[in-house]
C-alpha cells in the first residue's frame, strides 16, 4: 500500500474546496464520492478502504462545520 498516494489524493481533493453534494445539498455518499473524483480504478483494495475512510472523515467534517455555519446564521439573525 502507498500511504504517499492517498495522503496525496485526499490533500487534492480537500485542496478544492467543498466535496460534491446531492440536489438536497447533502454530501455525496463515500462510494458517490469515489467515483466523482475517478478514483475507482487506481488504488488497490487496501488502498481504496483507506480511501473511503478519509472520505468519510471528509464529509463529516463538511456536514458539522455546515451546521456550525448555519448555527452562527441563526444566532446573529437572533
Amino acid at each position: 500500500m502507498n500511504e504517499k498516494k492517498i495522503r496525496s489524493i485526499v490533500e487534492l481533493i480537500r485542496g478544492q474546496g467543498k466535496l460534491p453534494t446531492d440536489e438536497f445539498g447533502q454530501v455525496l455518499a463515500v462510494d458517490e464520492l469515489v467515483g466523482w473524483f475517478g478514483l475507482d480504478e487506481c488504488l488497490s483494495g487496501e488502498e481504496m478502504c483507506w480511501l473511503k475512510a478519509e472520505l468519510a472523515a471528509l464529509a463529516e467534517i463538511q456536514r458539522a462545520l455546515d451546521e456550525l455555519r448555519i448555527s452562527q446564521q441563526l444566532r446573529c439573525e437572533g
